[in-house]
């Protein structure tokens, strides 16, 4: 009991906000919080005697003795505490929900007998307005088991809505990649969600081998969630990724679906649709995958007219979100002339995740080719493929839909992940030039998918005591950060810390340090290293070893790569600010320096990252802690992130080598090749070894052998790699010497120096008009005159430079009006010299967290 002998939790009848059901669900939880604390606790009209919480929003109920201002944003909270009560406040009903549930956080891990102790007063506001996490169903196998589980929902749904999450997108159809002559297609359930559901009056839709008892208890769970969504304050997204496949052309498939044919899709789809929001009233929302591999040919937009009227005739706002890839303007008009609120959801970066900012230019391979891929891909593979993986054109300055931005999951699926400095980041970038917010695909996304589920094997691990009670209890600590970060971007540290130290004790500030590090590592790999954009050939987190040099192997990475199929020709994601180990092995021979960070700053990071992950690891061991199943769990994984970083900053560093040998052929080359080689090879080793005992041998996210396996059984194909570059020794490259120009790069790649991330004072307008010239100036000191690099925030568009003019004390540029006349925003950032080191300003910080660029938006 502590020092609380009884309390009075005081819900207002005055108070509209605290006659809502979300706010007497969240005072309810607080109950049960200070109740398994054994404090005798009341939910009352008013206050009782001893200690109470009194409950007040609006304008009217801000706590007066509170410094700060009040905030005038939705959703926003503010705890104040004075002797014998605590006033929270909220400006709405979910802040109120956040106000209440702080404090059930706090109770639920308090550590003394203060049951409410942090930090008073507290006031905080949402920085990303939309902030949701899919969970996706993919396989019947493995998914069907927490799809049933209302027990599982309840804490599920309570963890988003403490955390302060506002939307949870329940996601269907997102099985296959493709729906058309597709030989994979075997695990159909949910794959065209419908019939699944509903039996729509007026057609013979049916599924021959589903019951009508099992269809109708898929549609009594899936109002279950719902209400239960609801009962927190959550919005209640359905993702209904799939409208069609070739019915009658899966020899394979576990599931017939009957009676849809060409002539009927597009009004039972439309009338499912109605049907559905009647049947579920407490859908907000509704995510639709609108090219081609939704089942529907891009430019079909009779169908989309008929299934937004569906959407429109259940009579109530519903939004309609389009996933990005392939939408273009007419799409977008037949949302508006819906009369629904509409979204457009373009992927973060591309189906991976990178640092939190934007990547500032898209790869050369989604740039719109002259001829499209086929007549029913005309836009994601033709006109509009500047939108397969990032906002395109979107973010125009009238634009009447939210854009919100989808983390796919193809990098890291398995591993624990957690860095409050990236959460924060992504807090202020998923609100970038008018932007709305971010869905993540939650961890374990795709578990299972294309019909490999395995029944009992979606907590991973094979050693006994690993498993969590729940699939996802795993991942509360990346849950946590990531939403209350992404809703504060300045949330004080105990709003996570408190967590670690309830489950690790005396290593809490290890493991938050330790996966710091871990977190920043793939995907910093996944930013720099892009063989594919596609989460199905390419997975960073168990790599599929691409060859140093040609000829020596190559599998997955073919499909979605230009040129030659070898490490060092990789594309980076961000081609303005990150050179590849080719690029830079070309500079370095033509004796030209780089504007952009090279593989070795790359390398760099990863190392400090490695270093970090390993500090970490030896802290551990030295813990009372370390034994505890919560505390193994995080640290195998940093282990396991810090032999991944290890292993690419080796094979970063062998591919600089490795591209000098390519283009010159000099012999001496290929010893410092086989050096890092065989570095990466024991990092990997490292890797391989943590995770033997541990984690299954067959972790699936696809039937591919690329999408499928673990780490120790890709370290046989690593070291093969090390035969394959020690047969280029001695034969005819023994003859090869290198020039002077060779020589000169050699020289330059040893004695080379990092590339500096340095803030230079620069001097620009926050905004501008249309047609108005942009000046921006810099007064830094610096070796010769700087660069300005600018673009319209349009990714259908390449950068532009020009080199800035003496000014005074300093340097300027100008960015002509009849460039700024256009319907985008600006983004800049400035290369130069200092000392004899490139720099970029404003660059990335050591954390990764910031964007790298500034910004100006059109008034």
């Amino acid at each position: 009991m502590g020092i609380f002998s009884t309390i009075t939790i005081v819900l207002s009848g005055r108070d509209d906000a605290s006659r809502s059901d979300a706010v007497r669900w969240a005072a309810a939880e607080l109950k049960r919080a200070l109740d398994k604390r054994d404090v005798e606790t009341t939910i009352a009209e008013t206050a009782g005697p001893g200690f109470n919480i009194e409950i007040a929003s609006g304008a009217q109920g801000f706590p007066p003795k509170i410094s700060a201002p009040r905030p005038d944003k939705e959703e926003s909270f503010a705890l104040h505490r004075e002797a014998d009560r605590i006033l929270a406040w909220g400006s709405d009903e979910r802040g109120l929900v956040y106000a209440l549930t702080e404090l059930a956080d706090r109770v639920r891990y308090a550590g003394g007998e203060d049951l409410f102790a942090g930090t008073f007063p507290l006031v905080e506001q949402p920085s990303a307005r939309v902030r949701s996490m899919a969970r996706l169903f993919c396989s019947e196998e493995e998914d069907k088991v927490w799809f049933y589980d209302k027990q599982q929902w309840r804490d599920y749904l309570t963890m988003l809505a403490s955390n302060r999450f506002n939307r949870f997108a329940l996601t269907l159809g997102m099985g296959y990649n493709y729906p058309y002559h597709n030989p994979w297609i075997s695990d159909v359930y949910f794959y065209f969600p419908y019939p699944f559901l509903l039996q729509v009056p007026g057609y013979k839709v049916d599924v021959v081998e589903l019951s009508e008892e099992e269809r109708d208890t898929n549609l009594e769970m899936l109002k279950f969630i719902a209400r239960e969504a609801a009962k927190r304050g959550l919005e209640f997204q359905l993702a209904l990724w799939t409208q069609r496949y070739d019915f009658d052309d899966v020899p394979h498939a576990n599931y017939t679906v009957r009676g849809v044919t060409n002539d009927n899709l597009a009004p039972y789809c439309r009338d499912a649709l109605t049907l559905l929001l009647k049947e579920v009233p407490e859908i907000t929302g509704l995510t639709f995958r609108v090219h081609v591999e939704g089942g529907i040919a891009e430019g079909d937009y009779g169908f989309w007219r008929e299934a937004f009227a569906g959407v429109a005739a259940a009579g109530r706002p519903v939004e309609i979100d389009m996933h990005g890839k392939g939408l273009d303007h007419e799409m977008l008009q037949i949302a508006r002339q819906s009369g629904m609120p509409f979204a457009a959801s373009p992927k973060y970066l591309a189906e991976h995740m990178g640092p939190p900012y934007h990547q500032s230019a898209i790869r050369n391979k989604e740039y719109p080719p002259e001829v499209a891929r086929s007549e029913r891909e005309q836009l994601s593979e033709g006109s509009r493929k500047f939108l397969r993986y990032s906002y395109g054109d979107l973010l125009t300055k009238d634009k009447d839909y939210k854009v919100i931005y989808r983390i796919w999951a193809g990098t890291q699926r398995v591993l624990l992940w957690g860095d409050p400095a990236f959460a924060a980041g992504y807090g202020r970038s998923s609100m970038f030039a008018g932007s709305d917010g971010v869905e993540w695909c939650e961890p374990q996304s795709f578990k299972g998918r294309m019909g490999t589920g395995i029944p009992g094997t979606r907590f991973n691990y094979q050693k006994q005591g690993m498993p969590t009670r729940y699939d996802w209890h795993k991942y509360d600590y990346q849950y946590r950060v990531w939403g209350r970060l992404l809703y504060y971007p300045e949330a004080p540290r105990e709003s996570w810390m408190r967590y670690l130290q309830h489950e690790c004790g005396d290593a809490a500030d290890i493991c938050e340090q330790g996966l710091s590090w871990a977190s920043r590592v793939l995907p910093l790999i996944s930013l720099t290293h892009g063989p594919s954009a596609s989460n199905n050939h390419y997975w960073p987190e168990v790599y599929t070893n691409m060859p140093l040099i040609e000829g020596t192997g190559q599998r997955a990475y073919g499909f979605d790569m230009e040129g030659p199929v070898r490490f060092g020709n990789a594309p980076t994601f961000d081609s303005s600010l990150f050179a590849n180990p080719r690029e830079y092995a070309e500079l370095l021979l033509t004796g030209r320096e780089s504007h952009r960070y090279t593989p070795l700053d790359v390398a760099d990071w990863l190392e400090k990252m490695a270093d970090g992950c390993d500090q970490a690891v030896l802290d551990a061991k030295k813990t009372a802690s370390f034994g505890k199943a919560a505390v193994q769990r995080m640290i195998v994984d940093v282990q396991i992130c810090g032999g991944i970083a290890r292993f690419f900053a080796e094979k970063f560093r062998a591919a600089c080598w490795a591209e000098l040998f390519i283009a010159t052929k000099v012999s001496k080359l290929i010893e410092p090749v086989i050096d890092h080689a065989r570095r990466s090879v024991m990092a990997w080793q490292t890797a391989a070894d943590v995770s033997r005992d541990l984690y299954h041998d067959d972790l699936t996210y696809g039937p591919q052998s690329w999408l499928r396996g673990s780490w120790h059984s890709r370290l046989p194909e690593i070291q093969a790699e090390i035969l394959d570059l020690e047969s280029l020794r001695g034969g005819k490259t023994e003859s090869v010497q290198p020039t002077v120009e060779v020589q000169a790069a050699i020289d330059a790649l040893v004695g080379r120096r990092p590339v500096l991330t340095q803030k230079f004072n620069i001097e620009a307008p926050l905004s501008f008009k249309p047609g108005s010239a942009f000046t921006v100036r810099v007064t830094d000191a610096v070796d010769e005159a700087p660069v300005l690099h600018y673009r319209h925030i349009n990714q259908a568009e390449r950068w532009k430079a020009m080199t800035m003019t003496r000014d005074g004390q300093g340097y300027a540029a100008v960015v002509p009006s009849d460039y700024t006349n256009s319907k985008f925003h600006l983004q800049y950032f400035i290369s130069a010299k200092r000392d004899g080191r490139a720099v970029l300003s404003p660059g990335l910080e050591d954390n990764l967290a910031n964007e790298p660029y500034c910004t100006a938006l059109q008034v």
